[in-house]
């Protein structure tokens, strides 16, 4: 791999983990459409890794909080309370992503199913930015507005279907304020990113010395560019921006359903 490849890659992966266009549905569509191979899984952990960092960085304070209030065992701390938020809203997500793995992983064989998520993906956030009736703060957050959101998120495996749009429009929907349904989505995305990386540790394999730059340089490109769509994201929520990704979801939707009919009749 050339260190070229490497970062962009990182580009790639920091971009479309966290700006609501779903990285899963883009890789499906590059697949296809140029043949583009997507990278190995030991790679693909490194870039994990990256975007695992931004979050981290960006929400270390909430964390430490989370953290502290577990290892104080402050019960009645909002911050433990969060923590309880967000284990609740993981389990479903872990639940979806075991029993329905290999589902959503023959999904990536076929673009029609892509094109469709990413319509669904731009509804969500068109319909989330009309909504006004979002006032719930961080302590007013129920447990199974957490657990909705859990849901959502499992879903979200499907390519196609933005994890952080659709998490984030799911919050919204559910009446909190626009700031806090990013936070939760984002804070609910560590686990969830270190579970995939987890699972693919398992099939890794021995890193050559050959090999280290273009890991590292591409871990660095993911860290970095994840940070940045972390910061722009969370200013488009609370502006009411979000609706400015829809008419691309759209626009690259409707062209790869345009393209999946034109193959089927085709043959």
């Amino acid at each position: 791999m050339s260190l070229v490849h490497a970062v962009l890659l990182g580009i790639v992966q920091g971009l479309t983990e966290f700006l609501p266009i779903s990285s899963s549905g883009h890789l499906v569509i590059l697949q296809h459409l140029i043949g583009f191979k997507g990278p190995d899984v030991l790679f693909d952990t490194f870039l994990h890794i990256g975007t695992l960092l931004s979050v981290c960085i960006v929400f270390k304070s909430d964390l430490y909080r989370m953290g502290r209030s577990l290892v104080r065992r402050e019960r009645d701390s909002p911050d433990f309370r969060l923590l309880v938020l967000v284990s609740l809203g993981t389990l479903p997500t872990a639940l979806i992503g075991y029993i329905f793995r290999d589902f959503f992983e023959k999904q990536f064989a076929a673009l029609l199913p892509t094109g469709s998520m990413l319509l669904v993906t731009g509804g969500l956030l068109f319909l989330s930015d009309r909504i006004t009736s979002n006032s719930k703060s961080q302590s007013e957050i129920r447990k199974r507005d957490g657990c909705c959101i859990g849901i959502v998120q499992g879903l979200s495996i499907f390519p196609g279907l933005s994890r952080s749009g659709s998490t984030i429009s799911t919050g919204i929907f559910l009446g909190l304020e626009r700031e806090c349904a990013a936070r939760f989505s984002f804070l609910l995305s560590v686990p969830a990113i270190a579970g995939a990386g987890m699972l693919q540790i398992f099939e890794l394999k021995e890193l050559s010395g050959s090999l280290l730059l273009p890991f590292v340089m591409g871990t660095l490109t993911s860290a970095v560019t994840g940070y940045g769509a972390i910061r722009i994201l969370l200013k488009m929520v609370v502006r009411r921006k979000l609706s400015l990704f829809s008419y691309y979801c759209w626009t690259v939707g409707l062209g790869v359903l345009l393209v999946s009919l034109i193959r089927i009749f085709a043959y």
